[in-house]
């Protein structure tokens, strides 16, 4: 099944002797080539034009193409900018909505004639939202929505020069993941790690759904002052971390998280929410050195130093041969100053030191921290 959204502006053949020459190749595209969103969220995305023509746009028009194997239930919108709304000299523009069929469509046209109606001066030409898509992979397809056949000129810029064949139309995958099931349970107390100056504690995640699911935990309610120390990064501001891997139907992981409060006396207690887990990070590159153990503690746990300079960042990678890495998360931002890192086992790396025969550390040093 496939979930049209149609945006057209009305060309109107008024414009003085195209120009001579033309512009260079561009792209209309999705902001970005991959989305993910919860099961529930709505998703909205910008669709613009790049490199945008300098005498701006005369007219243009687009269809939105939603593919997907599950079937496409609820409603779209392709929302123009204000100066492009549907309001031309074809009348008000027609919407239609049709859950059942999973179609919506919408048509507009723009008066040329009126002063408060000038070229179209955005890189955006529209935002395209989306509500009620089922679990899922999905295709965002873009295409020109041509009405008067092949040699219809549909993208013409402020000059009158159509821009039709010098233009390349994008793609975008979209994953609409279910939210997995499971709980998270503090083990033992919260204590403060001598080494560090962090307060850590450790939880047990458990997975009560039915099947295997990779798990976010995003960690809310958070004090004022106080961070995740480890966390892996943030999605609205909330900080989070992942699970290093799958966790099986019924399965548990202990994980110890880190919190740092900058007066030393606040006890956060967070709230926690768990998602699907987002797309790893990809590999990170750099120099490399190898990297010595500090210390090895009674419980399991790893000591390492290192120097670090400003403005770099430093990605800490394990394994058990010189041979095969993987990268603890979250990468450290050098201070200019020496840092200690201590691999406490997830969600830093997969497992304590203690439970692998042998454990080898390098660093990825990146020039620029991103």
């Amino acid at each position: 099944m496939r979930f049209r959204t149609h945006f057209y502006l009305f060309l109107l053949p008024l414009c003085p002797a195209p120009a001579p020459g033309g512009e260079p190749a561009a792209r209309v595209e999705f902001a970005k080539a991959t989305y993910t969103i919860l099961a529930g969220q709505e998703f909205q995305t910008t669709i613009g034009l790049n490199p945008f023509p300098a005498p701006g746009l005369f007219s243009y028009g687009l269809i939105v193409t939603v593919e997907g194997n599950n079937g496409l239930i609820g409603i779209t919108s392709m929302t123009p900018q204000p100066a492009l709304a549907f309001d031309g000299v074809m009348g008000p523009g027609s919407r239609g909505v049709s859950a059942e069929a999973g179609k919506f469509s919408a048509k507009g046209s723009v008066n040329i004639l009126l002063p408060e109606k000038p070229n179209h001066s955005e890189s955006t030409l529209g935002t395209l939202t989306v509500a009620g898509l089922p679990e899922g992979s999905y295709t965002l397809r873009l295409a020109t929505y041509n009405t008067l056949g092949p040699t219809e000129t549909v993208f013409v810029d402020g000059q009158c020069r159509p821009l039709d064949s010098d233009l390349q139309f994008g793609t975008a995958a979209l994953t609409v993941a279910g939210r997995p099931q499971g709980t998270i349970t503090p083990f033992g107390a919260m204590t403060p790690d001598r080494q560090t100056g962090l307060l850590t504690q450790q939880y047990d995640v458990k997975n009560t759904g039915s099947t295997a699911a990779a798990f976010r935990i995003l960690i809310k309610n958070m004090p004022a002052g106080s961070q995740v120390w480890n966390a892996h990064g943030t999605v609205d501001g909330i900080p989070y971390v992942d699970l290093p891997q799958t966790l099986a139907a019924g399965g548990t992981q202990r994980i110890t998280i880190e919190y740092r409060s900058a007066d030393r006396a606040t006890i956060p207690i967070p709230e926690f929410e768990i998602v699907s887990a987002g797309s790893p990070p990809a590999t990170p590159s750099g120099v490399t050195m190898n990297l010595q153990p500090r210390a090895t503690f009674s419980n399991g746990q790893v000591l390492l130093e290192f120097n670090s300079e400003a403005g770099k960042a430093y990605y800490i990678q394990y394994g058990t041969d010189p041979a095969s890495w993987k990268t603890a998360l979250p990468k450290v931002a050098g201070t200019g100053k020496r840092v200690q890192w201590i691999d406490n086992g997830p969600p830093k790396t997969d497992s304590l030191p203690s439970a692998s025969p042998a454990r080898f550390y390098r660093i990825v040093v990146s020039e620029a921290a991103p």
